[in-house]
């Protein structure tokens, strides 16, 4: 019986050319031809077989250029009022703001199968191969995508200040923006981050009145937003307080693997968004393909996925963020 060990799969390697013999001189038969319907169907099917999580946070568009460019202006002030009836407009133009670049990188992998393996296949090894491939396309996109929040509170985005900052300068203000809390998870920094949505300022300072609608949780935290944002009176209180002002909120619960710290984020941070207003863009240059070739003379064939992406954000506003983290 063939050990599956010993068939000298190859996965991201160089093949050694098979010696030539009467059995292998002539040509292959395009047994890769063969393979290629089924293995595309079983990749593209795995791909799919869970729904992707980061189109749930971000805008998904499409785009046909190298990069995509996005721009931000400042805000128009208050109107002036008229000293007469004579007086002449007060015309304003609106300040150009910084450069939102968005650069799409491509992402590969791929896996090849040898001849003899086509012939003795009979332990169902080459349909793992397709699998185990759109599983990890599907993670990379979606691990990738999140680093997005993962990273929001320490690396620098368009205006020198990270994601999540107390500190956002504003174009045609003295005043700055914020869009961080500070703390845990709890019905207190919940309130607190539904009032700062509702205070985020434009660049001149002007109430936008954004409206958060939907609370971004890794899954350790699924129970307690359950228990805050769920509960007939206020959750872990003994005085029957109703809790009718979060309820009446409308904020739908988000539980986002990749947010969790198994996938590199972290078990504490939480977010709230307005989905309907938010920046965060995600943009498909290429979604993913799946090709083969085979090779003459070593009768192995080759198969590999290609897909190219951007990811980012283009204004703070809109978006809230907490590490989970109480103050000392």
């Amino acid at each position: 019986m063939i050990k599956v060990e010993k068939m000298n799969l190859q996965l991201f390697g160089t093949v050694t050319p098979v010696d030539p013999t009467t059995s292998n001189t002539h040509i292959s038969d395009n047994f890769g031809k063969l393979l290629e319907p089924g293995l595309r169907k079983i990749f593209f099917e795995t791909y799919q077989e869970i729904p992707e999580q980061f189109s749930k946070v971000f805008n998904v568009n499409t785009s046909s250029k190298a990069k995509e460019v996005d721009y931000g202006l400042g805000a128009f002030g208050d109107w002036t009022a008229r000293a007469t009836n004579l007086s002449p407009v007060d015309y304003k133009t609106l300040d150009p703001g910084l450069e939102r670049v968005y650069t799409h990188k491509a992402f590969t992998q791929g896996f090849m199968i040898e001849r003899e393996l086509y012939d003795d296949e009979q332990y169902k090894q080459i349909q793992k191969f397709p699998k185990a491939m759109a599983r990890s396309g599907r993670a990379s996109v979606e691990k990738n995508a999140f680093t997005l929040f993962v990273d929001g509170f320490t690396t620098n985005g368009y205006d020198g200040k990270a994601l999540f900052a107390v500190d956002h300068p504003l174009l045609n203000s003295a005043n700055v923006g914020s869009n961080l809390v500070v703390g845990e998870l709890s019905r207190d920094t919940l309130q607190t981050a539904i009032q700062m949505m509702r205070e985020i300022p434009d660049e001149a300072g002007n109430l936008i009145q954004f409206k958060a609608d939907k609370l971004l949780v890794p899954p350790a935290l699924e129970d307690t937003a359950r228990r805050i944002l769920h509960s007939t009176l206020v959750s872990g209180g003994d005085l029957n307080d109703t809790n009718e002002y979060l309820t009446r909120q409308d904020i739908k619960i988000e539980v986002l693997d990749y947010l969790g710290s198994v996938a590199g984020g972290s078990d504490t941070a939480w977010f709230l968004q307005d989905s309907k207003r938010h920046e965060l863009n995600f943009f498909w240059r290429k979604k993913f393909e799946f090709k083969w070739e085979e090779d003459f003379d070593t009768f192995v064939s080759k198969y590999r996925g290609y897909c190219r992406y951007s990811y980012g954000y283009s204004d703070w506003r809109g978006i809230i963020g907490s590490t989970g983290i109480n103050p000392i």
